[in-house]
């Protein structure tokens, strides 16, 4: 890889770090840049009259104080190899900065930036004399956490693979785009139509994986055509990025979940609770999807009202409805799941009834079933937080879950073991390492090892309570 298109690399990396959109704050600075990011490039090294194709996927880590680290593997016409990245850069005030980046410990390239479109990914085009690329970074699925595994590459995804296979024959341009199934503990399997530049064919097969705690990985599948090896990326919001690492090809592309579940991670009716789940639809079709309940135990929880462990939403045009779980008989628990289609949204609502005192509601929203982890803003100086941990996946689930003080300090780590699709609610502060927490506010992540993990946050205050809500970093 030359020095160019490492300047390259950075130029797309650094273009798209920020948390806020550039035009919506006041001020810049290094410590607007922090955090990991994957980027894949694609495109060709042009001299002496020829074009060699060009692909790279990549790591950067910047440390929010203008220190920059990272990794990638490129390949040029076919040769594939492994670079070290290292860098410093500076963030202005009007969000413009400039980064020296090295490559293998070469003499550094400067290269300029915008600061720009929050921070979750951007697409840049670059040519000069020597090179044409263009690509997209996307952030980490963990952030700067670490907290990545095999679960966090579940589910069916589509994907799209395009480039350059140097073969007997001659050089080949190839495509394949297909679907692929991920079990959550390793194994995959896909179908596709690939094209060797000779016609297109059915290819399928299946092979193994492994994600690392950074997000990072490794695949091998095998097909009718023989044995490839990938390299692995986990971006947030379900986007795979792929990219071959066998000599002799220059393919890369990208998978996206194709169905990504949702989850209320807390329904309790009886008892004095009563639960409700709103859906609006705002396209102008009909639609129908089904909802599923679970109870704590992992087994299927029957809701009386809806007439069973399951029932199916049926919304007009434009239209809006209710599921609803009244406070009649003893307490039930559990939690809903559902694959919302497009341009249907909702939300939950908890109300609790106690004898001599107004009833008390919360407002809680939907949350992704299959995160592998999540952020919970705390305050115990005279409140007390409680929180509700599903494991929505087939997998069993080791949560930790590490608490910090406002001043970023660890107040108490501890860690909750779920089966596959159960759940638990309880008081932090009552949870094995976490009793000094009380009489603080801070942050509370919570991440899986193993499985998934879905939380939700209630802040309570005497009789009153509230919800809190959570992110998938």
């Amino acid at each position: 890889m030359s020095k160019t298109l490492a300047a390259l690399s950075g130029m797309l990396l650094f273009s798209c770090f920020h948390s806020l959109p550039a035009q919506a704050q006041t001020s810049c600075s290094n410590a607007s840049l922090s955090g990991t990011y994957f980027y894949m490039l694609s495109g060709a090294l042009v001299g002496e009259g020829s074009s060699q194709p060009y692909t790279e996927l990549g790591k950067l880590v910047a440390d929010g104080n203008g220190g920059v680290t990272g990794h990638s593997t490129a390949s040029i016409k076919g040769s594939v190899a492994a670079h070290s990245l290292t860098g410093s850069y500076s963030v202005q005030g009007d969000c413009t900065g400039t980064l020296a980046l090295s490559v293998n410990s070469q003499s550094p390239e400067t290269i300029t930036f915008q600061v720009v479109e929050g921070g979750q990914g951007a697409v840049v085009a670059f040519s000069s004399s020597g090179e044409v690329a263009s690509g997209s970074a996307y952030r980490a699925a963990s952030g700067d956490a670490g907290q990545c595994g095999d679960t966090s590459f579940t589910g069916s995804y589509g994907f799209l693979l395009a480039g350059v296979e140097y073969t007997q024959n001659g050089t080949l341009a190839y495509s394949n785009a297909g679907q692929l199934t991920a079990n959550g503990s390793g194994v995959i399997n896909f179908i596709g139509v690939a094209n060797l530049g000779t016609g297109a064919s059915q290819s399928s097969g299946t092979g193994t994986y492994s994600i690392a705690s950074d997000c990072s990985g490794t695949a091998q599948v095998t097909g009718q055509t023989g044995t490839f090896n990938y390299i692995v990326a986990i971006a947030e919001g379900g986007n795979v990025l792929l990219m071959e690492n066998d000599s002799g090809t220059t393919v890369a592309g990208t998978a996206q979940a194709q169905l990504i579940q949702s989850i209320l991670p807390q329904l309790a009716f009886g008892g004095g609770w009563y639960s409700a789940i709103y859906f609006t639809n705002t396209t102008n079709a009909a639609q129908s999807f089904p909802v599923t309940f679970t109870a704590d135990n992992g087994t299927p929880l029957t809701v009386p009202s809806l007439g069973g462990t399951s029932t199916t939403v049926n919304i007009p045009a434009l239209g809006t409805t209710i599921l609803e779980a009244p406070n009649t008989g003893s307490l039930s628990q559990g939690y809903a799941t559902f694959t919302l289609p497009p341009g249907v949204s909702g939300y939950g609502i908890f109300r609790q009834s106690v004898t001599g005192r107004a009833d008390q509601e919360a407002v809680v929203p939907f949350t992704t079933a299959n995160a592998v982890s999540s952020i919970l803003v705390w305050d115990d100086t005279t409140y007390i937080t409680a929180v509700a941990i599903a494991n929505a996946g087939p997998i069993a689930a080791t949560i930790s879950i590490t608490l910090r003080d406002n001043n970023g300090n660890v107040v108490g780590t501890s860690s909750v073991n779920l089966q596959p699709y159960q759940k638990t609610e309880a008081t932090l502060r009552s949870l094995p390492g976490l009793s000094g927490m009380v009489g603080l506010r801070g942050r509370a992540r919570l991440g899986a090892t193993s499985g998934n993990v879905a939380v939700l946050g209630l802040r309570f205050n005497g009789s009153a309570f509230t919800s809190i809500p959570t992110t998938q970093p």
